[in-house]
């Protein structure tokens, strides 16, 4: 990995691991073969537990410092699943090179440590994916609750207005490099505030991150409702506008543009919701 300068390629037995030279060091191979241990452990919090991944964090011994990390685990959850991974990459290494796609124009993500996958006769049986906690993070509407809402005054009004063009350049850049993420929902957008106060991204859920030869407006469309059905519920008209403003640059001035994205955002949107309460009722 031409961006993971750190990392080493490693096999025993059917695993395949691509590690942080750090992370091997401190915790072996071995151990990093059989991720599911790590799983076992007593301090390890389980926090998703679904057919198609399971989430756990813990704290993990690395050059000798106590680090926070992250394990997720993609499941062989299907025959055509492990099928269709005779000629596909598993999910964990889909995520490191999300991870490496976002480096190259200065995103960041969690930092990745380890991908693991075990294949038997050429099909993934499970991947692994390993990154380092993002130390006080929020997810973005989390944040925009917690700590932008309740704000009073002017500060209440700058800070929101910052933190939206902050977040519309997010967008932009990566539309801008031809970069699309299938799930650019609020929940996979943390947020940290260093000292001086100034709000930085990172990205989660890096398996659908993926470099486009031509990125459609189709898929930027996507990306926004994705976002308007998440964080958008919590903001005003006026808000989602100076995002979409702010995202668009100059091309917001022509009334026309503005018309079109906003009519194709609300019909998208629209329609997303009503896919997802129709599948809500039939589950019922």
């Amino acid at each position: 990995m031409v961006c993971l300068p750190e990392f080493v390629s490693h096999k025993l037995g059917n695993a395949r691991i691509w590690a942080d030279s750090r992370l091997l060091a401190s915790v072996g191979s071995d151990l990093l073969a059989n991720p599911d241990l790590l799983f076992a452990r007593t301090d390890c919090q389980v926090i998703k537990d679904q057919l198609k991944i399971k989430v756990g964090c813990l704290i993990l011994e690395i050059d000798g410092i106590p680090t926070g990390v992250y394990l997720k685990r993609y499941n062989a959850f299907s025959p055509r699943y492990r099928i269709a991974s005779l000629i596909l990459s598993s999910g964990a290494v889909k995520s490191l090179r999300g991870a490496e796609v976002l480096s190259r124009v200065g995103v960041s993500t969690g930092r990745p440590l380890a991908a693991i996958e075990s294949r038997s006769r050429g099909m993934v049986e499970s991947s692994f994916f390993v990154t380092e906690e993002i130390p006080l993070g929020k997810p973005a509407d989390e944040y925009w609750r917690k700590d932008l809402l309740p704000m009073k005054g002017v500060e209440r009004f700058r800070h929101r207005r910052q933190f939206l063009k902050n977040l519309a350049r997010l967008f932009n850049r990566l539309h801008q490099n031809r970069i699309y993420h299938n799930d650019l929902k609020d929940a996979n957008i943390f947020v940290t505030v260093s000292a001086r106060g100034d709000e930085h991204f990172s990205l989660l859920d890096l398996e659908g991150v993926r470099r486009c030869w031509y990125l459609s407006r189709r898929r930027r469309v996507k990306n926004l409702v994705q976002l308007d059905r998440t964080l958008g519920k919590c903001l005003a008209r006026t808000a989602k506008l100076y995002f979409l403003k702010t995202y668009l640059g100059e091309t917001f001035a022509s009334k026309r543009n503005k018309r079109r994205w906003v009519t194709q955002v609300l019909r998208a949107t629209k329609r997303a919701n009503v896919r997802s309460e129709a599948k809500q009722a039939s589950n019922n």
